[in-house]
């Protein structure tokens, strides 16, 4: 094997054994301040800069995300009216009062006619608002609408979820 830089520098009279040694000496100095101190400033710096960096993209990540979700959400929302615009029926008024309650919570009353209470009853029609005014939507849009945004209807009885009034296990 070849000799080592310090080795060859001693050969060809550059240094001398004194300056080779304080060079050791230095060094092992220099190495164990660096261990005692758990690393130097320009280590804790890049250490700091990586976690602000990690941080950031954690941060960045996250608000993404957010805008993400609130695009989907507006998409959506804008699919629901369309859906609700293409298929919706005009709300005949008749001589049966039908009862909803409203997105504010309360409760609200239209006149329609029987087959229409009894189809909003049965779950084969809904109640949804389009462009300010009350109109009725088939079971298939409804179903349809569920899936994107349930804020947009105003009332619908879904059969698949219906209770018994009366207890059968007397």
């Amino acid at each position: 094997m070849g000799l080592s830089l310090q080795e060859q520098l001693l050969k060809a009279g550059l240094v001398d054994k004194k300056q080779m040694k304080k060079a050791d000496h230095e060094k092992r100095v220099k190495h164990k301040k660096k261990r005692k101190a758990g690393g130097s400033f320009e280590d804790r710096d890049k250490l700091r800069l990586r976690q602000q960096q990690a941080e950031r993209a954690q941060h960045d990540l996250a608000l993404n995300t957010e805008r993400n979700q609130q695009a989907q959400r507006k998409a959506d929302q804008a699919a629901v009216q369309q859906l609700i615009t293409a298929n919706h029926l005009a709300v005949e008024e008749g001589d049966v009062a039908y009862h909803y309650v409203d997105t504010a919570g309360k409760i609200k009353r239209i006149l329609i006619q029987q087959d229409v209470a009894d189809k909003l009853s049965n779950g084969r029609l809904g109640l949804a608002i389009s462009a300010g005014e009350l109109v009725l939507i088939s079971a298939e849009t409804v179903n349809k609408i569920l899936h994107r945004d349930r804020d947009a209807l105003v009332a619908y009885n879904d059969p698949t979820q219906e209770e018994d009034e009366y207890p059968t296990d007397w």
